[in-house]
This record gives C-alpha cells, sequence and structure tokens, in this order.
C-alpha cells in the first residue's frame, strides 16, 4: 500500500509514514495543517525556507533539520546535516545528500545552487520504504549512487533546477518505483506531464495537484 504523500507547492511535501509525519521543505502550508514529527529544509532560499510555514506545523516536540547555511535562519534548536551525514529520529532513518547546480546560472559562472554551499537533498528510509527528495538540482554523479527507491521528488520546472528531459534522465539513474513531479508552476502541469512522457515505461508517474494527498 502507498504511503500517504501530500503536494503543496514548489518542492514542499507531506510524507504521513508510519509512527512520524515528515514534512519536507514546508511552503504555502494553510492553516489547518497536522503537526509535523520531523521538518527537513534542504537549503535557504525562501520557497523551500518559509519561516511562517515552519511555524504552521512546528511543536515542541518536533525535530527541525537542515542543511547549514538553512540551520542559521532558522529559530530554536535545528540539527545541521551536511551532505553525506545521516540521523535517525522516531526511526525514520535519514541522510543527506548533494544537491547542487552543474549548468543552471544566476550569473555567468554563478550557480543558482553552488555546490560549495552545502545544500543537501534526503534519502528517507522507514521500515521497508524509502524516498529521495532532491531538491534543487541538476542531474548529477551523485545520483547514481541513490537508488533504488520506491518514491523520487524530482524538479521539473527548468531555469534552477532540472528540465523535464533532465529529470528524466535522473529517473533513470535512481531507478524509482514511482516519480513524483516538483517545482513547476501548478498552473499549469505541462512540464509534469512532459516528464512523465520521458521517463522509463517501469517508472509510475504521480502528477499531483497542490495539496492533493495520495
Amino acid at each position: 500500500m502507498d504511503p500517504d504523500i501530500t503536494w503543496y507547492a514548489q518542492s514542499a511535501v507531506r510524507l504521513d509514514l508510519d509512527g512520524a509525519r515528515v514534512y519536507i521543505d514546508p511552503y504555502r502550508l494553510p492553516d489547518s495543517e497536522p503537526p509535523a514529527d520531523i521538518i527537513l529544509v534542504s537549503h535557504h532560499h525562501g520557497d523551500h525556507l518559509s519561516l511562517e510555514s515552519i511555524d504552521r506545523v512546528r511543536v515542541p516536540a518536533t525535530v527541525v533539520i537542515a542543511s547549514a547555511i538553512a540551520a542559521e535562519r532558522i529559530p530554536g534548536e535545528v540539527r545541521v546535516l551536511a551532505p553525506g551525514e545521516s540521523i535517525e529520529v522516531a526511526q525514520v532513518h535519514i541522510l543527506a545528500v548533494p544537491a547542487y547546480n552543474i549548468d543552471k546560472f544566476r550569473t555567468p559562472g554563478v550557480p543558482y545552487h553552488p555546490r560549495e554551499e552545502g545544500h543537501v537533498g534526503f534519502v528517507i528510509e522507514v521500515d521497508d520504504l524509502s524516498f529521495y527528495f532532491a531538491a534543487d538540482s541538476d542531474v548529477i554523479p551523485e545520483m547514481g549512487g541513490v537508488g533504488p527507491v520506491d518514491y523520487a521528488f524530482l524538479p521539473v520546472g527548468g531555469r534552477t533546477v532540472m528540465t523535464p528531459e533532465e529529470a528524466a534522465r535522473a529517473a533513470e539513474l535512481i531507478r524509482p518505483s514511482v516519480a513524483i513531479p516538483v517545482h513547476y508552476g501548478a498552473e499549469t502541469d505541462g512540464a509534469a506531464r512532459q516528464f512523465a512522457a520521458l521517463v522509463p515505461d517501469q517508472v509510475r508517474v504521480w502528477i499531483m495537484s497542490p495539496a492533493e494527498t495520495r
């Protein structure tokens, strides 16, 4: 049986796992969302680190885990994970993996997401399920060591992240059972559908609407 997965906007998702509710890069969360057991923040950009959304679901028992730069901007106790580091919380194993740009530049030679800033994606494992959250990244060599996984959240919007074509190549490397396109304009799902048409046949693609749970 598939776990409950909710997509909100950009890359903001919620995983309702056995014994833990995990929010990843919470952003544009409605007021009524249930409290978090774990909050993961991949990097410090405003569409991934929203203090307003974090505050809506953070309670005293919530464990917040973030990249180093993001952690500096989040009040209260925050556990820092650098690429390659891992932690276990409430029987949920979380591994931070690299996330960075190779060919998406803010200005010539300056990537939107430089490798040296230590932005992270996450590999999450609980019971017999595995999830890969790519965060804001291009297709990078490290993706070859991530899979196979059960679920992969892959950005497909282009400009600052992978294009649909690039995300399909990432899916070939990662070999997920289910791929969920994120980080595209919710007003149109063209990029998500383009991605779905390009992924290997054995990969199921879920194209979700904002705040839809599957």
